[in-house]
């Protein structure tokens, strides 16, 4: 029997799991489709394994609810920062740790955890203008994970899963890529819909989504706030930029704990 813990971000769940015994094959791309699958499993968006670092806290590992890995997930390392102050009763609350992306650091402010996002790249990489023809404007972007964002006049008329799934399966994107749309509802306030690759539809939040779109509404000189609040299905997120760098920040909930059979 392995022990886990459920968590959702902003309604993006995830299985998470204490390997840092090594014992789990996280290569075992069936075993974690399958505990994903929501009618004959757990059901999440993602599985997240905490592991040891020899230099930082720890290490954080992420797969898809396809089973596979991938560099960075901003939803989780919030729900990773609560679950490792949970087992190893951490008395304080700043963290760093390592992803596949690089080196992040999070951290408690009341009863929302900030995660500083240390990977911002590939700006405009791609010309993704013609990709949706009914943006009124559009960006690439890397935020450990790559985004097409494009601005819309109203996010809830889009088709998330049919432009998103077109996007993520053309030809300029062979690794796949998640689409965000978001429209203006106010100064420094947005509505955003996402489509993620690897669950393969529209989800309840994407953390390095928002940034990307934060990305976008900043470099394109949409928003000047330093502090961005985003609507998301699953609630309020923050995208917010000091000192040169950004910042994510929401809540997390520990659901449940429990066990199954290997």
């Amino acid at each position: 029997m392995t022990n886990f813990s459920k968590y959702s971000s902003n309604g993006n769940d995830f299985i998470v799991i204490d390997n840092r015994d090594g014992k789990q094959d996280v290569h075992n791309i069936e075993k974690w489709q399958r505990l994903c699958q929501r009618n004959f499993g757990i059901g999440a968006d993602g599985v997240v394994f905490l592991e040891n670092s020899d230099e930082y806290d720890f290490h954080m590992r992420y797969l898809n609810a396809d089973g596979g890995e991938v560099s960075m997930c901003g939803n989780a390392t919030r729900a990773i920062t609560d679950f490792y102050r949970r087992v190893t009763d951490a008395h304080n609350s700043d963290f760093t740790f390592t992803t596949k992306s690089g080196v992040y650091s999070s951290g408690l402010d009341g009863d929302v955890i900030w995660v500083h996002m240390a990977t911002i790249k590939d700006e405009d990489l791609y010309d993704i203008s013609g990709k949706y023809e009914e943006a009124i404007d559009s960006m690439y972007v890397n935020t450990g994970v790559e985004h097409c964002v494009f601005m819309v006049y109203d996010a809830q008329e889009v088709d998330v899963e049919t432009i998103g799934k077109r996007i993520r399966y053309d030809k300029d994107f062979p690794e796949g890529v998640n689409s965000n749309f978001i429209h203006k509802i106010d100064n420094g306030e947005y509505r955003i819909r996402t489509y993620e690759r690897g669950v393969e539809g529209e989800t309840f939040a994407c953390g390095t989504g928002n940034v990307a779109a934060a990305c976008m509404l900043w470099d394109k000189g949409h928003e000047h706030s330093d502090e961005i609040e985003f609507q998301t299905n699953g609630g309020i997120l923050f995208v917010k930029r000091a000192a040169e760098m950004i910042y994510l920040g929401g809540q997390t909930k520990l659901i449940y704990t429990g066990e199954f059979h290997d």
